[in-house]
């Protein structure tokens, strides 16, 4: 391949286990579906190596599903951080703060391999408030208070940029009906879809490039319900990722395209379909992990 510079990618996202302990209804990388993982750091390293030389990642965004269930997590953050200097690139892991507490090698993550948190604050929304989930996340978020001090690169306790922007935790849902119900709407309007999105961050999976996290992760759900063949998702599951030994060409042109709708965005509605954050219930599950 022609030598080019890096392309900028300002964020990527990477899954580390594709289950969560919160089951939210709405979730656009359908972990509350739990299809995988936890995946391990050499796989993790190798999806990302071939594209080191070739993207500059301004953020590596390790989530899920809930990363603090991966039991490798902190083996995972401390092999990006040596493939990716601090200077260059932000490491933040992305969690819902319920095991904060049972993880104090976060400690360690933060002060020594310039490692940001990211709580995303779900647990204090929803129909009914758990008060024993509530005072949880706030325990953790001390910690990490405690633990950033006067760190160079501090924790970041906030929630997300779309998140602070509403100042709740609402869904737009990618998909109609629920588990093995779903269907994608069918429409042609891609330019109205994309003005709802709010997944419009490029995901980096099993060493391929997708363009949003409903196209990456879909498939996977699908095959756990067994709906390979459903005819209404088959032109999805015909997406073709950008694998490692793409050209420079097919590259820029992807990269290019990101910003933009494109024929995927069929998939997703193109009005505001959103669950809001007083409209959902935390599963039985997050209070007894």
């Amino acid at each position: 391949m022609d030598h080019v510079s890096p392309m900028k990618v300002n964020n990527v996202d990477v899954h580390v286990i594709n289950s969560c302990n919160l089951h939210c209804h709405g979730c656009n990388h359908l972990a509350n579906y739990g299809y995988g993982g936890p995946f391990r750091v050499k796989e993790l390293v190798d999806w990302i190596k071939p594209w080191k030389d070739r993207l500059y990642f301004k953020r590596i965004s390790l989530l899920g599903g809930e990363p603090l269930l991966n039991p490798y997590l902190k083996d995972i953050c401390i092999a990006y951080r040596r493939l990716f200097s601090h200077k260059e690139t932000k490491l933040r892991v992305i969690t819902n703060g319920i095991l904060i507490t049972k993880c104090p090698w976060l400690k360690e993550l933060i002060q020594e391999y310039h490692i940001h948190i990211q709580v995303s604050l779900h647990v204090f929304t929803g129909k009914t408030k758990n008060e024993k989930l509530i005072n949880r996340v706030k325990e953790g978020l001390a910690l990490l208070e405690k633990w950033a001090g006067d760190t160079v690169r501090p924790a970041e306790i906030s929630w997300g940029s779309y998140v602070e922007a509403k100042q709740k935790l609402n869904f737009q849902v990618f998909y109609q009906g629920a588990g093995t119900q779903i269907k994608p709407f069918q429409h042609d309007d891609i330019t109205e879809s994309k003005k709802h999105c709010t997944c419009k961050t490029l995901q980096l999976y099993k060493s391929n490039l997708y363009k949003c996290a409903p196209i990456a992760y879909v498939g996977d759900v699908l095959e756990k319900f067994g709906m390979e063949d459903d005819p209404d998702w088959k032109p999805y599951l015909n997406y073709e990722p950008l694998t490692p030994d793409c050209s420079n060409a097919e590259l820029v042109n992807f990269m290019k395209m990101q910003p933009h709708p494109e024929w995927t965005c069929k998939m997703c509605p193109l009005y505001a379909n959103v669950i809001l954050s007083g409209e959902r219930e935390i599963s039985q599950e997050a209070v007894e992990s």
